[in-house]
């Protein structure tokens, strides 16, 4: 196989470049860049053009060491959605022109004070003549410009009062849900996917450059037009293990667009035995010998921090980045100093799985039942949430629940470090969580959920034992993060074995079993 291709067929928001598939993304491109003698093709929709640069950069990668290919312009419902956001989403910056109105304000405070602190009599007769003509001048727009900014202020907290109201937050509710599901009766999202997929496969087939493709996804059917062999990622089918968590509209023909992507593809990659048998061949029913398991490689944060490998540079970058994200942030992480603040960690997008309910829950406790000084940094989103944002708010947990969604790897390398345990809650993975690793090589130690992609690659007993839980029992989970808090280098100890068994996979590993697959695919 001299040349691979990596199919994207995400639709516009869903590649974050500082996300888990984004970064096995990155892993594998950059492992087949380094093999010499192979081309690496990305290809996608034009709207992903940004995000495959944005990828490729977090990765470390040459932009010119990769061939990108898209459609040529971005359909106009995308462009048309895309200002709509932009005019629906509350101003990010207001802060930013307080600080501009705040020099201004300085500026002339230091002519005022100048101004009174001379001796001249001409100067000082001259100045109070000037100001009187600009007070003239300027009383009819200022009184105009005061009482409008008053009647909008008042308006402003008026409608923010009438929306806290339960009835105002059932009808908005009522809306959002109206809006969702309209947009799913309509298939707006898929048919422009559809359609935007298909042009790019024209184009991409037009070339005939490609020798196998790489889809790190199941839900794109439409790459059963590829020409050429197609691997495909099959992580895992949550809604066989959690049906009843995947039943909203948004999930509607998931599994029907998954069945049929299945069956497009020459090949699968599963990352744990687990989903290979129970979701593939048992559910899917396809042959044993078309599905590969192929587990994760290390994620090595040290290799990301470079030279701020340690407390005192993890915290320089964390205070910078708070800092140039101040204006979006929440104003009372504005300065705030983590130089002496233990927080629990965990690093997750908002899925039903995840189970960051449940932990948001057992930190509560933590904090009030058991006195533990320690903040919650989550890297969700889970503003976007209402049942857990609801939960937060109620519970008076806004100052202790930090989200810092989506963050650049250097600053979640920062994170791990100065975390003072990693928590992993999830109720299902297909692979082994890339977490334990990404906070072992920081010196960070973990507790996670005792799920089957874990207990496949724990096999000791007593670590089990003594580094998960069950994630459906929060009791349980309490019980270890308490303890992980009270020995905290005990459990560090414990898992050196396990980490050290895991850093001799390294994503170059990874990679090279990836491009050694996909040339045995390319040649059957």
């Amino acid at each position: 196989m001299k040349r691979l291709g990596i199919f994207l067929g995400f639709t516009p928001k869903q590649l974050a470049p500082h996300e888990g598939i984004s970064r096995l993304i990155g892993f594998i491109v950059k492992g087949a860049v380094r093999s010499k003698g192979i081309s690496v093709t990305i290809a996608g929709p034009s709207w992903l053009r940004g995000d495959i640069n944005a990828l490729l950069d977090d990765a470390g990668i040459a932009r010119s060491s990769v061939n990108i290919v898209t459609t040529n312009s971005v359909p106009y419902i995308v462009r048309i959605w895309r200002l709509s956001e932009y005019f629906r989403m509350p101003a990010k910056k207001p802060r930013a022109r307080q600080f501009r109105v705040k020099r201004v304000l300085k500026k002339i405070l230091y002519l005022v004070v100048s101004w009174l602190s001379t001796s001249s009599t001409i100067v000082f007769v001259g100045g109070a003549f000037l100001l009187a003509i600009l007070a003239l001048a300027l009383a009819v727009p200022f009184l105009f410009v005061a009482l409008s900014l008053m009647a909008v202020f008042l308006a402003r907290r008026g409608i923010r009062r009438a929306m806290r109201q339960p009835l105002a937050l059932r009808i908005k509710r009522k809306y959002v849900a109206t809006r969702k599901r309209a947009r799913v009766a309509m298939g707006i999202v898929d048919r422009v996917r559809e359609s935007e997929l298909s042009r790019l496969i024209r184009k991409i087939n037009r070339r005939k450059d490609v020798d196998v493709w790489y889809v790190p996804s199941m839900f794109w059917p439409e790459v059963a037009a590829l020409d050429g062999k197609v691997v495909m990622a099959a992580p895992d089918i949550v809604f066989y293990e959690h049906p009843a968590q995947y039943t909203g509209e948004d999930f509607e023909g998931s599994l029907e667009r998954i069945t049929t992507s299945l069956a497009a593809a020459d090949h699968l990659i599963s990352y744990s035995d687990h989903v290979k048998q129970h979701h593939m061949v048992e559910r899917q029913g396809i042959p044993p010998d078309r599905v590969s398991v192929i587990r994760h490689g290390i994620v090595d944060m040290g290799d990301i921090e470079g030279t701020d490998g340690n407390r005192a540079g993890a915290l320089d970058v964390l205070h910078r980045y708070l800092f140039s994200k101040r204006h979006v942030l929440p104003r009372y992480l504005d300065g705030f100093r983590f130089d002496d603040v233990p927080f629990l960690f965990y690093s997750s997008q908002v899925r039903p799985h995840k189970n960051i309910e449940g932990l948001i829950v057992t930190y509560e406790k933590i904090l009030r039942e058991h006195y533990r000084p320690v903040k919650l940094i989550l890297t969700a989103g889970i503003e976007d949430t209402d049942r857990i944002k609801d939960f937060v708010n109620d519970r008076g947990l806004q100052r202790d629940v930090i989200s810092l969604y989506s963050v650049p790897n250097k600053v979640l390398a920062a994170l791990y470090r100065l975390a003072t345990l990693a928590v992993t809650p999830t109720m299902f993975e297909g692979g082994f969580p890339f977490t334990f690793s990404e906070a072992y090589s920081v010196g960070t130690p973990s507790v996670m959920s005792r799920i089957p992609a874990v207990t496949e690659v724990i096999r000791d007993e007593d670590l089990l034992n003594l580094m998960t839980f069950d994630p459906r029992n929060r009791k349980d989970m309490l019980r270890k993060i308490l303890w992980g808090l009270d020995n905290r280098q005990a459990l560090l100890d414990a898992q050196r074995p396990l980490f050290e068994g895991q850093s001799a996979r390294t994503w170059s590993t990874v990679a090279d079993e990836y491009l050694d697959l996909m040339r045995s695919v390319e040649a059957k």
